[in-house]
């Protein structure tokens, strides 16, 4: 088969003929009905083209032994098959997925579609066969003609890029063997002639050059977290000591926000985790965006979040606090592409260095005691670390209480 033209050919392997037949219905193309339609386009005036259905090259065996001695005929011809629709259950002789192991061995690049009418095999079992591959699809019997069409499409398709990018790379590889020579004879001309060594010189400190911005590169990634793209827990705490430091220093406020998504392990176990990672991205972008400029917000773990807000007196860092669980309640959910309209909340704790804080770990462990009794008292909600004694200094009290900033609902916030 010339490697520039598409690849058609699909091998169907099943023992029931009527399956045969249908694919061929389904893939084959129709000469007589496509030029039945052309005729009544020019008769009645139709100006509309009438597309051609793609045509499959299509060959049928009802034995899994059979389908691997045409798969070995096709690759000794260079005619190999794009895609084989292999049945599950074929007695006697090889079941589906014996059947696919013996192809893959012969033909790896195989694109498989699995039909079966069976929901007893799982397909936790079937991938600890055959492993983890992105060649392999399930299509339930009894299937949709349009649906198995799409398949054969899709996975030609999928065929043929594959074919064209394993081309590409023989060149790119062919070309830096070319490259390869080339920058040795050039390196052993350098030896030979001292006025290259300018130009080496000059090649190095580019090379450095770019060396340098990749590795400030991968410094920044480093400290970010690859969901959310927040500071990641180390980076965090780093500036955070930093604040801290600078804040015990000169006599300024700062406060520490801890932040739970409510429910979360519901969210993973009703829909996924795939899901409960777009939540937990939902819920960063809300917190990200309903910050000031000199506020730092980081995920601490898990479902955790954690933000320092630097020379914020505790009453606006609470105000602050009860606008972003607003946010995330109003804005969260609309962001989730999976599951839109899934309701999220959040549960606050706030605290600040007043309270004599020595470390910021003892800040933060105060900020996350304000979270746990905003979680045991309802969750959706903000609570934050105040004095027993009014009036006495925060740092001198040797217990401190926590207090509610959220209205319970059906209880309007005093004005």
């Amino acid at each position: 088969m010339p490697t520039d033209l598409p690849n058609r050919r699909v091998l169907i392997v099943d023992d029931n003929l009527s399956i045969h037949h249908d694919f061929k219905k389904i893939l084959q193309h129709d000469l007589k009905s496509e030029a039945l339609a052309q005729a009544r386009s020019a008769l009645f005036g139709d100006t509309r083209s009438v597309q051609p259905r793609e045509t499959f090259d299509v060959d049928c065996v009802d034995h899994g032994q059979v389908a691997l001695d045409r798969v070995v005929v096709a690759c000794k011809e260079r005619r190999p098959y794009a895609v084989a629709f292999v049945d599950m259950r074929m007695p006697p002789g090889w079941d589906g997925l014996e059947t696919i192991e013996h192809l893959w061995k012969v033909d790896p690049e195989l694109q498989v579609v699995i039909c079966t009418a069976y929901s007893d095999q799982p397909w936790d079992e079937i991938r600890e066969r055959v492993g983890r591959n992105d060649k392999l699809v399930i299509l339930q019997k009894p299937f949709n003609s349009i649906e198995a069409l799409q398949l054969a499409t899709a996975l030609c398709w999928k065929w043929d890029l594959a074919r064209q990018v394993a081309r590409q790379l023989d060149v790119l590889n062919h070309q830096v063997d070319e490259r390869t020579v080339e920058l040795q004879r050039a390196n052993q001309q350098l030896t030979e002639i001292n006025g290259a060594l300018v130009r080496t010189v000059a090649n190095l400190e580019a090379a450095q050059t770019e060396i340098l911005r990749q590795n400030s590169e991968l410094e920044r990634l480093a400290s970010r977290d690859p969901l959310t793209g927040c500071l990641n827990r180390r980076a965090f705490y780093a500036l955070f000591e930093k604040a801290f430091a600078e804040s015990r220093q000169h006599g300024t406020d700062l406060c520490c926000l801890m932040v739970d998504i409510d429910h979360f392990k519901g969210v993973n176990d009703q829909f996924g985790h795939a899901v409960g990672d777009q939540a937990i991205q939902a819920v960063a972008s809300c917190l990200s965006g309903g910050l000031r400029l000199t506020d730092t917000v980081g995920r601490y773990g898990g479902e955790e979040f954690c933000l320092m807000f630097p020379r914020t007196t505790l009453a606006d860092a609470t105000d602050l606090a009860e606008r972003l669980r607003i946010r995330v309640g109003a804005e969260a959910g609309s962001r989730m592409r999976m599951a839109a309209g899934l309701a999220l909340t959040v549960s606050i704790g706030v605290s600040t260095i007043r309270f004599g804080a020595r470390t910021p770990l003892e800040l933060i462990d105060q900020a996350d005691k304000a979270l746990y009794a905003a979680k045991e008292g309802g969750r959706n909600c903000v609570m934050v670390l105040d004095v027993l004694v009014p009036g006495m200094n925060p740092s001198e009290q040797l217990e401190l209480q926590v207090k509610r900033v959220t209205p319970r609902a059906g209880r309007p916030k005093a004005r």
